[in-house]
């Protein structure tokens, strides 16, 4: 009798178990959290390299130690920060001994760059293209306060943007094709798992399903990838991606490892890892007006060129 009340007891634990772990959708929990963390006001950000190196064979071979170097110590870090429907990132690029901030404004499908934070990248551009040893300094006034309208340019240069709802849709619509088995919770930490392969999957259910993109540009995309298939072809690069949301904590931990084998004769090893503290603040984020946009690469050509100034007093002098 003890023993047939202790099996009644034991089958009520199993199936209590069993309706536990059957209730727990972690899936559901993944996709709930991360939407509302995307919600939070003010997001910070900071990716770095783990031990990120390139190799190559051919030609490409001789660039490897330059590259390298730069990813050595490279940094990106920053902040972004949400009023309604107006964003506002500010970021510093920390690379080959430099810091190079960047700030760009996003409204809907709306981008737009800061032009006179940049002048680590325009003196990098004088001192590559012309300017050589004439290359005297940088007049910001030119740009201060101008901003590069990434859309106009894009749409210039005959490229597609994607809108913010588009982008949402179809994010959704890549994540709900994730198999539940991916999915792994601890504590109030919801973790994603994800081989080179479901990646590759995952991509292209994203790519077909965004909006602002043609079917032209979605073939174009998967043929500069290198072959159509992108299940195979991601694999190759990439081992796998890890990520972890922590409602609780308010954070995402996203890590990528590189497989280090060699595709179209380059090999990315090692890995990338990207961490993102969510809170709520008062911000405001203030648009451009019109009259400081930058709209055709022609108007911002011609700005860069007003911005660098030479010396050529020496110039067809023989000692």
């Amino acid at each position: 009798m003890k023993f047939k009340k202790l099996g009644s007891v034991a089958a009520l634990i199993v199936s209590a178990v069993v309706l536990t772990s059957c209730g727990t959708d972690n899936k559901a929990k993944f996709i709930k959290d991360n939407a509302e963390l995307a919600k939070s006001s003010t997001q910070k950000f900071d990716l770095k390299t783990d031990d990120l190196k390139v190799s190559a064979t051919g030609d490409a071979k001789a660039y490897m130690p330059i590259i390298n170097g730069y990813l050595a110590d490279f940094k990106l870090s920053g902040k972004v920060v949400t009023d309604d429907k107006k964003s506002q990132t500010n970021m510093d690029v920390s690379v080959a001994g430099q810091s190079i901030p960047m700030e760009f404004l996003t409204q809907w499908e709306n981008a737009y760059l800061r032009l006179d934070t940049l002048r680590p990248l325009v003196e990098l551009y004088a001192q590559y293209y012309g300017a050589g040893e004439y290359f005297r300094d940088i007049d910001m006034t030119f740009i201060k306060g101008k901003y590069l309208d990434i859309n106009a340019i894009s749409e210039e240069s005959k490229g597609s943007s994607v809108s913010v709802e588009d982008y949402n849709k179809a994010m959704a619509k890549a994540l709900d094709s994730v198999d539940k088995s991916d999915f792994s919770q601890k504590g109030s930490a919801v973790t994603l798992n994800l081989s080179g392969a479901k990646i590759g999957k995952l991509l292209k259910v994203y790519l077909a399903s965004v909006g602002s993109l043609t079917k032209d540009m979605i073939k174009s995309l998967e043929e500069t990838a290198g072959d159509d298939d992108l299940e195979k072809r991601v694999p190759r690069i990439i081992k796998s991606i890890t990520i972890i949301t922590d409602s609780k904590k308010k954070t995402s931990d996203i890590v990528i490892n590189f497989t280090g084998k060699e595709s179209d004769n380059i090999a990315l090893d090692g890995k990338l890892s990207y961490q993102v503290k969510y809170s709520n603040e008062k911000v405001t984020v203030k648009m451009p007006t019109q009259s400081n946009l930058i709209k055709s690469t022609d108007e911002f050509g011609r700005l860069l060129s007003e911005s660098i100034q030479f010396d050529y007093s020496d110039y067809g002098n023989v000692e």
